[in-house]
């Protein structure tokens, strides 16, 4: 039986929370992210991790995901890039680190043309403001 190479961790948040809440609840999800990396023996500081956030009315779907291994591979290489809302949700989370690393870590590699391409065509078709990643499409 072929071990699992990566791990998910999701959380519903209120948006309406304080920031300092809302924060707290994104810093327990990494540290318990960790400890179980530790506990199947994983070194959580050789995992790449990748942040999506849903929006839904006054809530906030966070989910905190680890690949390590093959999936890890697949993931950084750009050969099974995101599309629709998994895409913007991707994005969205990850934007903070720059076009570069939100390409890679929506799954396409080094490929940051065709990231900005499929991100605002996705955007269109799901009528989402592209003034929302306008600093990923500069």
């Amino acid at each position: 039986m072929a071990k699992p190479t990566q791990a998910h961790l999701e959380r519903i948040i209120n948006k309406n929370d304080p920031v300092e809440v809302r924060q707290k609840t994104l810093s327990q999800m990494q540290y318990y992210m960790g400890a179980k990396l530790v506990e199947v023996r994983i070194n959580p500081q050789k995992v790449t991790y990748r942040w999506s956030i849903e929006n839904q009315d006054e809530w906030q779907i966070c989910t905190l995901s680890a690949f390590w291994g093959e999936s890890q591979r697949k993931l950084l290489s750009g050969e099974e890039p995101l599309t629709g809302k998994e895409l913007i949700s991707c994005a969205g989370a990850n934007a903070s680190g720059g076009l570069e690393q939100a390409a890679k870590l929506c799954g396409f590699g080094s490929n940051t043309a065709a990231f900005k391409t499929q991100l605002s065509k996705t955007a269109q078709e799901l009528e989402i403001p592209l003034e929302s990643f306008k600093q990923l499409l500069i």
